[in-house]
């Protein structure tokens, strides 16, 4: 790599060359005096792009009160150069609208530059082309400068380190909905007439209890099917005295049970359910939403009135103090709430792993939809999803989980092309899907859209995509944003471009992988600790050759170069 010179020997070089500008002459005599400084000396790659910012301060009795320089700043690499935007200073007593640098004072000049990064410009040197005039015609405009410009080297090399971060982001699978044990339920009511508890034969022959008859049936003693107990809950329209309304649910419930028990007996049932019998008394949950439910022009005052009165009884009174709406609640709702309510439920055991892993291999079109996504997770290798999940995508087209899923699968494969495509069906299908977004996001993140990956990304409030706009914010460069979402490893790099060496080293600390030892070779060259960063570059290559050849392009290794250690570890 190139040496750093001094400004001096630039300076008086110019003057040397610019033989018809007799203005700069002196300068080369007090060309040690002038002060140049560069912020980073080192140069890094933020975000897209390498910047810097240079400084000139020259003394008093220096720059000539006649003379004009342009300052073009230049990123030179091998093979190619990319120029930035020129700067003009001027002497004092030249008539234009340039940074005046005073004789009698001296005085100084800024500039930050900034090139957009290319991975060939990694080994770059930053470069200004210094390029002089002396005003003959102070009043005019200085146009024409040397063709021999001068150049002064500013900063070497490109610092990558954002560039380490592992950018396997978090993709989202869209869950399946399967369980092993599912219910199914039916339901039944057994009506009375107000003030009586006794079981109306019609109301036994009803069609509701016939369908109740049926559904036990139908799974009693089946395989994988498991009836429960029968649930009866026994209530009273909330009117009268409360322990009237106690005792009619009581007596309810328990007539309930004696009939059926005696018209399963004779319909002859497979099985004989156990009754669960609950008295709830005066059912004012069912009364509020069926008046809720209902037309009556005064249904929002009688609702009012159940949540101003916690006391049943003064509930009660004040509806019958409104006599014409008590009278069609009589006729509409009441009835409705002198009731057994039955419930039978069946549980219904699916098919085990290895059932549904054994139709993967046979016949996979056999299970049924959540079957077979819930199939995909039994499997770690990414073939048996990749299958399983096109299968998916076949027999159930429409359903954006398939589609979703086997995208994220075909990222892990390297697919991106495909996943990409797979992801857009998903979205296609279902566009407000967090998965879906989220995955978007990350194919636009591994195309390199940052704005397009942010999009999607900033729109969800997932754990896997704030991680995934860690990523993006350590690929703008924003790595104060990304310290705050990051973890682990990818953590350790944007601390490690934030400045934060101690806390980045202790991040890694538990970490001897191949790419948290070359990190930690990286942080230690940065500190001037030569041993560790010889030791933990040497794990890296042992774990990974192709450190070896990275390390040679990595300007924070610079100072090793020439170090006869760091050479046997790069050249095995």
């Amino acid at each position: 790599m190139k040496k750093f010179v001094k400004l001096g020997m630039v300076l008086a070089s110019m003057a040397l060359v610019l033989t018809s500008c007799d203005c700069f002459k002196k300068i080369a005599k007090k060309a040690d005096t002038v002060a140049v400084s560069c912020t980073p000396t080192v140069l890094t790659l933020k975000g897209d792009n390498v910047a810097a910012t240079y400084t000139v301060e020259f003394p008093a009795k220096v720059f000539p009160k006649k003379g004009v320089v342009k300052v073009t700043p230049v990123l030179v690499y091998e093979g190619g150069e990319m120029v930035g935007t020129p700067t003009y200073i001027q002497g004092q007593s030249v008539k234009d609208n340039y940074t005046v640098i005073s004789y009698a004072n001296g005085g100084s000049f800024s500039q930050t530059v900034s090139f957009p990064y290319k991975p060939e410009a990694k080994m770059a040197v930053l470069e200004l082309r210094l390029e002089g005039k002396c005003c003959k015609d102070c009043n005019a405009k200085p146009v024409d400068f040397s063709e021999l410009p001068t150049t002064y080297a500013l900063a070497e090399g490109v610092s990558t380190i954002q560039l380490l971060a592992d950018d396997f982001a978090e993709m989202m699978i869209a869950p399946d909905q399967f369980k092993r044990i599912t219910t199914e339920t039916n339901e039944a009511n057994v009506m009375f007439l107000v003030n009586q508890s006794n079981v109306r034969n019609n109301q036994l022959n009803s069609e509701e209890i016939k369908a109740l008859q049926d559904f036990i049936k139908e799974n009693a003693n089946k395989e994988r099917r498991t009836l429960s107990d029968l649930y009866t809950k026994a209530y009273a329209s909330p009117e009268g005295p409360v322990a009237l309304n106690n005792r009619l649910s009581n007596e309810r419930g328990k007539n309930t049970q004696k009939a059926l028990s005696r018209k399963f007996k004779k319909d002859k049932m497979p099985v004989t359910p156990t009754f669960d019998v609950d008295a709830l008394g005066e059912d004012w949950e069912g009364f509020q939403k069926l008046v809720a439910e209902s037309d009556i022009p005064e249904k929002d005052v009688i609702l009012q009135i159940l949540q101003m009165y916690s006391d049943p009884v003064k509930r009660d009174e004040e509806i019958k103090n409104m006599s014409q709406v008590f009278s069609i609640l009589k006729e509409k709702i009441l009835p409705e709430l002198r009731r057994s309510k039955l419930i039978m439920n069946v549980d219904v055991e699916g098919l085990s792993d290895e059932e549904i892993k054994a139709a993967v291999v046979s016949d996979i079109n056999s299970l049924k939809l959540e079957e077979m996504l819930y199939a995909a997770t039994l499997y770690e290798d990414n073939a048996t999803k990749v299958k399983v999940y096109t299968a998916v995508t076949k027999k159930f087209p429409q359903c954006y989980r398939g589609w979703n899923n086997l995208g994220v699968v075909l990222v892990k494969e390297g697919n991106i092309n495909a996943a990409k495509n797979a992801i857009a069906k998903a979205a296609d299908l279902n566009s407000s899907s967090v998965e879906v977004a989220n995955n978007l996001g990350v194919i636009a993140l591994y195309e390199g859209n940052k704005a397009e990956a942010k999009k999607y990304l900033s729109s969800i409030n997932t754990k896997e995509a704030k991680y995934n706009m860690g990523l993006v914010y350590l690929q703008e460069g924003n790595y104060e944003a990304a310290v705050k979402v990051l973890n682990g490893y990818n953590l350790a790099v944007a601390e490690t471009c934030n400045g934060n060496l101690v806390y980045a080293k202790t991040l890694l600390a538990k970490d001897n992988s191949a790419k948290a030892c070359y990190l930690k070779a990286l942080i230690a060259a940065k500190e001037g600790n030569k041993s560790v960063m010889l030791s933990n570059l040497a794990e890296a290559v042992k774990q990974d050759e192709n450190y070896a050849k990275q390390a040679l392009t990595e300007v924070d290794f610079a100072p090793y170069f020439e170090a006869e250690e760091f050479v046997v570890i790069v050249k095995k």
